[in-house]
């Protein structure tokens, strides 16, 4: 669902089918073809998750009780027999998928987990219920990378094991930094998002950025603004302001191309002070329309976030400031820009006007309006600290007011919690998308090993 730049090969992710003894008197009967189950559930998955290849073994892998029921004990899978087909038929997955198809597996999924990469657990309901209960509980309780679904309804696997695909994801993402220098922090936040998530920035200057820039093609930057100007509600901005704004995203886009990145950070405001010969506002606006990442302010958390939430969801992330109004129980998410297509690059598009940039009343930046009664979910990631933060509400309101940034897109949230539980490591800055996903979220943070903080909750 990203865009066309995308790296990397598909997912490729391990499935282990925990099965006890055909002729074991368990769950779900004795008798049952565990084979033929497999085989089932691994062309739905395929079908529902076609961004991921998958391997998958049945193993028999029982407890002693059980064990002693197996008429053809060949079949019969020891420790060692698991460990090898985790090290060896496994060795390249990105994370793994335990499904329990029977009763009882002897702790399976705790070998598994100890390999340190991801484990969703999944029960084949009526099949492996209670084991996955309680080892669930287990794995969960002692810090594992683990999530769980338990659920008849097949969409409900096929989401969680997607997030195999999202880690997958951010592992092969590459992101385009821009900026006039790079100072000493930077080595260090390099070296914690490799260890963390295994994306790899790439340190562009301003200049080389520049003379990308002054090589734009004037007629595509005009045809590019005019199909801008078109789309609009009413357009503020001076005409050549939008166009150097067309350029700036040529410029972007090409930039992206030559390093093979699905995202694009720069350090933006104001523009003349850092060097940069227009605002990239729209340009910004355009790549995450076309389902790229693009964040402003050379924002490394921000932008691993919003590589997330366009993985996950397929939508395009919103960076704002966040205001609190707690006289109405809103929070406000203002920035001077956000995207349109803000159900992917598939979708409807949303109202915009083309504006000046509010601070200095320059340039050329966005205001959306997204869509009134929607739920919404916000997220940012801390990678040094390897943990996220979220919340949610409901979309409200557009508000028109001229003070502060241009697009404002109010949501009703416990907004008296967030105020108490705001984490001053997280910055100002969240990444907002339309739709409910929290749960997504707070699982995908789990199989990364991130800390999660509710910001919602009471405490």
């Amino acid at each position: 669902m990203a865009g066309c730049f995308s790296r990397g090969n598909k997912a490729k992710i391990g499935v282990i089918f925990s099965a006890s003894p055909p002729d074991a008197p368990t769950w779900p009967h004795v008798g049952y073809d565990y084979e033929r189950r497999a085989e089932e559930l691994v062309s739905r998955l395929r079908e529902a998750v076609p961004e991921a290849e998958f391997v998958y073994e049945v193993v028999y892998y029982a407890s002693e009780w059980l064990r002693r029921f197996a008429v053809d004990k060949s079949k019969l899978h020891s420790l060692e027999d698991v460990k090898r087909i985790l090290s060896e038929e496994m060795r390249s997955v990105v994370g793994f998928v335990v499904w329990y198809l029977g009763l009882w597996s002897a702790g399976i999924a705790q070998a598994i987990a100890e390999t340190g990469k991801p484990v969703v657990l999944v029960d084949d309901v009526f099949c492996g219920s209670g084991e996955f209960i309680l080892s669930y509980a287990w794995l969960r309780g002692r810090g594992y990378r683990v999530a769980g679904v338990a659920s008849s309804n097949f969409s409900d696997v096929a989401r969680k094991v997607r997030l195999l695909y999202v880690l997958h994801k951010l592992r092969n993402l590459r992101i385009v930094v821009v900026r006039r220098d790079f100072p000493g922090w930077f080595d260090s936040y390099e070296k914690a998002l490799s260890e963390a998530l295994g994306s790899k920035l790439i340190r562009v200057t301003v200049d080389e950025l520049r003379g990308e820039y002054e090589e734009a093609d004037m007629r595509e930057a005009r045809e590019v603004a005019e199909r801008w100007v078109s789309g609009a509600k009413s357009v503020e901005a001076d005409e050549e302001e939008v166009v150097k704004a067309a350029r700036m995203y040529i410029a972007l886009k090409k930039l992206m191309r030559r390093y093979g990145a699905e995202a694009i950070t720069v350090d933006c405001f104001p523009p003349g002070h850092k060097g940069l010969p227009a605002y990239p506002c729209l340009g910004f606006f355009q790549l995450l329309n076309e389902g790229y990442i693009a964040t402003c302010e050379a924002d490394l958390d921000s932008c691993v976030t919003q590589a997330a939430v366009q993985f996950l969801t397929g939508r395009p992330g919103f960076v704002s400031d966040p205001v609190i109004d707690q006289g109405r129980g809103w929070i406000i998410y203002a920035h001077c820009l956000a995207a349109a297509k803000v159900y992917g690059r598939d979708g409807a598009t949303m109202p915009y006007r083309i504006r000046t940039h509010s601070e200095e009343r320059a340039g050329a930046a966005v205001q959306a309006y997204w869509p009134v009664g929607e739920p919404i979910t916000t997220v940012k990631f801390n990678v040094a600290q390897r943990a996220m933060s979220i919340h949610s509400g409901r979309i409200v309101a557009n508000v028109e007011d001229e003070r502060a940034c241009r697009t404002k897109v109010a949501a009703e949230a416990n907004v008296d919690a967030i105020l108490v539980r705001w984490e001053p490591s997280f910055g100002w800055h969240r990444v907002s998308v339309v739709g409910d996903y929290r749960n997504d979220f707070i699982d995908l943070a789990r199989l990364l090993g991130f800390r999660v903080i509710e910001e919602d909750k009471p405490t």
